[in-house]
Formats: structure tokens, C-alpha cells, sequence
């Protein structure tokens, strides 16, 4: 009898431990708008000291060759949501985002995770719905909605308790820039209240396994601030860089939050945390900005990238990366693989367990063998890019070290990304067989993509 009992307890501890390895993680997808590559300390930023941001990255995998699939908001999300190209669903530029319908046999991310098990949530910014043109609500994807903004919301509450942009379907903010607020007694800045519409959604589901997609719109503009960060801001005498950094500063404060929420509830080391950008940072050129101050100053540190928001050069479209997962993949890492916001959905589809749906077109890979520590992508199929003010015919191509950008004036660009990567020296001429190769992908892999799906000059 002893024997039997001893045995068993060996069963049950067996089964335990199998289905342990089989729980699912809860996952929260972290995206920010403009948030530049350079800016966080970790990154080596020096605006402010984002040591929540930092924290992920220590107890993770911070990524230095990041990728969005777009430099603009709008296709940025289309890319993430859908796993594939923007411009297989006609999207280049925002102005296309108003027609954006994609086919239901396509299921979006937060779908595909409901198919696991997941409950889903978004808070923020969602940019895949305009209701004058494209009735995609969020509620039809996700189980709660809190919060949502088409593009852009503003950060401090009108004098009724309401953030012009946000849960109104609004295209856009109020455009008023320079406010350091609350304005009055008990005002809620927005990023904080997004944060504590994340943590609620962790508290109220922490037994059950959750996708959370928390879309801030910040350092998206306006430029607004919060006035408890004035202070330790001091050192910085740029007004749009001090509210921009106060912005950044109420993210990191609100990932600080989150974490501390993980914690209390007991399931941090069971939640994979991702942290990337939308695109790179925007310059001083939107409406609303006083009119003594700089035009087109860079908002926050590309680390000496050249570009910008908006368009192919390395500080257009690489990002911060980080991924979080703690006792599950090697804490403190750095790779400098090529990797691609693409590369969320078959991710996150092979650790919930549920394969990608059949006849759908996938371009970005599964980062698991990355994430545990086993590199080494050297194979993977050119990174690609279309889209832009001028419709689809200007982009980039990535391919290992190698990099073409395609404008819209017929001005390409050849660069060796590990020997140049601030892009100072066109190598077009130097090596034209690297050039016409990828100008070659280029061109097949953009005949295989429709025409932009609306008349830009009906939605400007």
C-alpha cells in the first residue's frame, strides 16, 4: 500500500508538471506612437530615465535591428493586427486607413487568440476604424474596449470630464499643444488613466489566460504634460522636447504599474510582455504648436539614425523591441537579429499553440528560437516595405547587411547597414549587382500587392 501511495504521488506530480508546461502565458502587447529608437536609457537615451522600460529589457531580450512594417500610424497597425503586408489590403499611407476593410476569412490577432482560449482586451489607441468610411469597431474583435481613439486623443479632459478623441470617433485631438496640466482639481492625465484601465483588466482576469493590447497614444502630439514632472525636467530647455519627455516619462510610470500589478496578482513570471513603437519619431511640423517655436526639430533620440517619422531611412522605421518573459527565456539578452513587428503574430500563435490559418500569407517568422536563446535568422526572406505619400511605389528591402530605399522622385538608395548604419554613403554604383537584386525583389514583390484602396484626395 505504501508503495502504491508513493507511486501515486509520482503520477500526480508527473501531471502536474506536464500540465504546468502547458499553461497558457498571458500576454501583453505594449505599442506606443512615436516613440523614437534612441529614447529609452536602455537604448541609451538620455531625455530621461525609463527604468521600467529598462526593467523589461533586463528580465528579457532587447532587440537593436527592429522593425515596424511602416514609418506612419495607420498602416503601422494594419501590419501588427494582421500579420502580413498593409499593402495586401490596399493601406500605404494614413489617408488609406478610411477604406480599410480587412476580409473576415482573415482573422486579426486578438481572433486568433480567442481561438486559444484568450480573453482579449484593447485599451487606447486602435487607428483600424473611421467610422465615416470603415465601420471596423473594436467590440467586434475584442471582449472589453476601453478607452479607444481612431488616431489621437488629448491628454488632459475638457471642463465636462471629456478627452476630445477618445471614445467620441474622433480623427484626432483638439491640436493643442504646450499644456502642462491637470488644469483643474482631480483631472486624470490620459496615459495614466489608460494604465489604470490596463491594470484593472489584469486584476479582474488574472485567472484566466488574457491577451491585453495596450495601444498608448503617447508621445504621440499634442504636446501635453503633466506639471508633477516639471521639476525633473528642468535640465531640459526645449519646451516640445520637455513635454515630449514628460509624455514618455508617464508611459514608463505606467509599465512600472503594470508590472507592480503582474506582481501582486502572482502572475508575472506566467505573462510574456512585448514593448515596441509604431514607427519612428515626429518633428515639429503638426498643427497647433506656438509660432516662435523650431519647425521640424526631431522629437526624442534616433541614437544618431538618420530619418525620421514618415519615411525609409533607419530612423523612420527601426524601433525599440523588447521582450519580456521571465524564467521562461534567458533574462538580459541583446540581439541584433533582424526581426519585424510582423513577427508578433506567428509568435504569439505558436506559444498559445494554435496554428496560422490555412491559405492566409504570413511574411513574418516565429521569434522562439530567438527568444531561448537560439539565433541565428540569416536565412530569412528579405524585410520589405511599400507605401507613402505618393502611394505604393516608394519603400526599402532589407536583406542581411544590405539595404535599398526606394523614393517616390526615382532617387534610390544602396546601404550597408553593419558598416553604415547612420545611411551616410550611397553605394548604388559601387555595388550594382546588390542593388539590382534588391531593386528586383523589390519591384516582384510589389506586383503582387494591389493599388492603394482609396482616392487620397477624397480623404484628406
Amino acid at each position: 500500500m505504501k508503495n502504491f501511495s508513493i507511486i501515486l504521488s509520482l503520477i500526480t506530480l508527473l501531471n502536474f508538471n506536464l500540465n504546468a508546461e502547458n499553461i497558457l502565458p498571458n500576454i501583453i502587447l505594449i505599442f506606443v506612437d512615436d516613440m523614437a529608437y534612441g529614447d529609452a536609457s536602455c537604448y541609451g537615451g538620455k531625455l530621461i530615465e525609463t527604468k521600467n522600460i529598462n526593467q523589461l529589457a533586463d528580465e528579457g531580450i532587447q532587440f537593436t535591428q527592429a522593425y515596424s512594417i511602416s514609418p506612419v500610424c495607420g498602416p503601422s497597425r494594419v501590419g501588427l493586427m494582421s500579420g502580413t503586408y498593409p499593402g495586401r489590403f490596399g493601406i500605404y499611407g494614413n489617408p488609406d486607413m478610411g477604406a480599410l476593410q480587412i476580409p473576415e476569412d482573415r482573422p486579426i490577432l486578438p481572433i486568433q487568440l480567442k481561438k486559444a482560449g484568450y480573453t482579449t482586451g484593447l485599451i487606447g489607441k486602435w487607428n483600424l476604424n473611421n467610422p465615416a468610411w470603415n465601420p471596423m469597431p473594436p467590440k467586434n474583435y475584442f471582449d472589453f474596449v476601453e478607452n479607444t481613439m481612431v488616431w489621437e486623443g488629448d491628454y488632459w479632459p475638457d471642463s465636462l470630464g471629456h478627452y476630445h478623441g477618445v471614445n467620441d470617433d474622433k480623427y484626432g485631438s483638439t491640436k493643442k499643444n504646450n499644456i502642462w496640466g491637470p488644469i483643474s482639481t482631480g483631472q486624470i492625465y490620459l496615459t495614466d488613466l489608460l494604465s489604470k484601465n490596463a491594470c484593472e483588466f489584469i486584476d479582474k482576469n488574472s485567472e484566466k489566460p488574457f491577451f491585453l493590447y495596450l495601444s498608448y497614444n503617447a508621445p504621440h502630439s499634442p504636446l501635453q504634460g503633466k506639471l508633477e514632472h516639471k521639476e525633473s525636467l528642468a535640465h531640459i530647455q526645449n519646451e516640445a522636447l520637455k513635454l515630449y519627455a514628460s509624455m514618455l516619462l508617464s508611459v514608463d510610470e505606467g509599465i512600472g504599474q503594470i508590472l507592480d500589478t503582474l506582481e501582486s496578482n502572482g502572475i508575472r513570471e506566467n505573462t510574456i510582455t512585448i514593448f515596441l513603437s509604431d514607427n519612428g519619431p515626429a518633428r515639429t511640423n503638426f498643427k497647433g504648436l506656438p509660432v516662435d517655436w523650431p519647425k521640424n526639430q526631431l522629437l526624442g533620440s534616433t541614437s544618431g539614425l538618420r530619418g525620421h517619422k514618415g519615411n525609409y531611412f533607419e530612423g523612420g522605421i527601426r524601433i525599440p523591441f523588447i521582450v519580456s518573459w521571465p524564467k521562461k527565456i534567458p533574462s538580459g539578452q541583446s540581439s541584433n537579429e533582424l526581426i519585424s513587428s510582423l513577427d508578433i503574430f506567428p509568435t504569439l500563435s505558436k506559444i498559445a499553440n494554435i496554428s496560422l490559418p490555412e491559405k492566409q500569407t504570413f511574411e513574418g517568422i516565429n521569434l522562439l528560437p530567438i527568444l531561448k536563446g537560439h539565433i541565428n535568422l540569416k536565412k530569412r526572406a528579405p524585410l520589405f516595405w511599400a507605401g507613402g505619400r505618393s502611394g505604393k511605389n516608394t519603400g526599402a528591402v532589407r536583406k542581411h547587411d544590405w539595404k535599398l530605399i526606394v523614393n517616390h522622385n526615382g532617387e534610390d538608395f544602396l546601404f550597408n547597414i553593419r558598416k553604415d548604419p547612420r545611411e551616410t554613403t550611397d553605394l548604388k554604383n559601387k555595388f550594382p549587382q546588390h542593388y539590382r537584386d534588391l531593386k528586383s525583389f523589390f519591384r516582384k514583390t510589389l506586383a503582387t500587392l494591389p493599388e492603394p484602396v482609396t482616392n487620397r484626395s477624397k480623404l484628406k
